[in-house]
């Protein structure tokens, strides 16, 4: 019988989705309608429709700790999931550096250039991930006469990736790749922020120069707390903003973003780590 009530939720919940495609379909047109069927059939829209299967069936039969059990999940996933949440955070996180273009200031005599903006792909190619932009934003900032000198970050994890280049090596061998001379670019070890923050901060805590520090834009805030406490305070450079444009609010684009995406919850995932970090004080 408990099979049947579970088969007969099923239906019910597929009929349910297929009716707001089909309306989806009416009201906004053929485009928009495949989007929607497509972002439900993706993993995060198979499990959040499953999650929701829970709750019904959980709350049908009466029984509290499932239902809690099923709903903690659905709700954590239609939050952090949901396109304007990942936004909202995006723009609190981004939102100090959004006014600064890093290529109208004044040259620099350095320019710091953190790691994890590359990686080795399975084809042995070097290639900028998905914060490649802070290594086209460096290059531009050479080839426009405002960074003098580059200095890469990064070494890696031996525990993690022994057989890994650093990403301070994979950094330079890109930047050659993209036109800066070799003999411009300094390359600097360390694991994490903090430990590139120590070195760059015995470095340049009594130092003149006139330092610039590329990453990307969420993760700015982190690493200037850390240069501050470190002596070191370098011009922010933010690359790779995951803010998005402030688009036309669309009947389509509320629809979506309301449908937990993959991205979304990446975007979440990477700006609740640096919400953990200020938290804790890193």
């Amino acid at each position: 019988m408990q099979n049947v009530r579970l088969a007969d939720l099923c239906i019910r919940v597929a009929l349910g989705v297929l009716a707001f495609v089909s309306g989806a379909w009416f009201s906004l047109g053929r485009i928009v309608a495949e989007k929607t069927a497509t972002t439900l059939v993706m993993p995060c829209g198979i499990i959040w429709l499953l999650l929701f299967v829970a709750v019904l069936a959980a709350r049908r039969v009466g029984h509290r700790d499932l239902l809690l059990a099923a709903a903690v999940p659905f709700s954590v996933l239609s939050i952090l999931g949901n396109g304007f949440v990942a936004e909202y955070l995006a723009r609190t996180v981004e939102h100090p550096y959004m006014d600064i273009d890093p290529l109208k200031e004044d040259p620099f005599d350095a320019v710091v250039l953190l790691g994890g903006d590359t990686v080795t792909g399975g084809n042995g190619r070097i290639q900028g991930n998905t914060s490649g932009d802070r290594v086209l934003l460096t290059a531009q900032l050479y080839h426009r006469g405002i960074a003098r000198m580059l200095i890469c970050c990064g070494s890696r994890i031996v525990q993690l990736d022994p057989d890994r280049m650093n990403a301070s090596e994979e950094a330079k061998r890109l930047l050659v790749s993209l036109g800066v001379p070799a003999e411009a670019i300094e390359t600097q070890e360390g694991r994490n922020t903090s430990e590139e923050m120590s070195l760059l901060g015995k470095r340049y805590a009594e130092s003149n120069h006139r330092v610039g520090l590329v990453t990307s834009a969420w993760h700015l805030p982190r690493a200037m707390r850390r240069a501050k406490s470190n002596g070191f305070r370098p011009s922010p450079l933010p690359a790779d903003f995951i803010t998005e444009l402030r688009p036309d609010l669309t009947a389509g684009k509320i629809v979506l973003d309301c449908i937990p995406q993959e991205l979304a919850l990446w975007k979440s995932a990477l700006l609740i780590r640096e919400y953990l970090a200020t938290f804790v004080g890193r």
